[in-house]
């Protein structure tokens, strides 16, 4: 089954760089994720599809808003640091660990 994960910022644009990043890895390791970037306007519609939701952060001060929407699946901001130096690699390690 493929787990589905979405990252949600502003606009959608440098997350879907990251989003490739993460699906790249995924891909690399055998993993069958879906990793999609949106824009926030579109949490309403693309966060019930989910199995894990990632705030970018620029959009950090959604998050609470966005974990309160969907209570029953993980809601986690992405690290500035990591963002920064689009390392999807860890983003997925971190998509991986809220799975539990």
């Amino acid at each position: 089954m493929t787990t589905i994960v979405k990252l949600f910022c502003s606009a959608g644009m440098s997350t879907s760089l990251f989003a490739q990043k993460m699906q790249k890895e995924a891909e690399a390791r055998g993993l069958d994720f879906d990793v999609k970037a949106y824009g926030l306007a579109e949490v309403d519609t693309e966060g019930p599809k989910a199995d894990v939701i990632m705030i970018g952060p620029q959009a950090r001060y959604m998050l609470n808003e966005v974990a309160g929407k969907f209570p029953n699946k993980p809601v986690k901001d992405i690290p500035m640091q990591m963002y920064g130096l689009m390392q999807g690699d860890k983003g997925l390690d971190m998509a991986i660990e809220l799975l539990g």
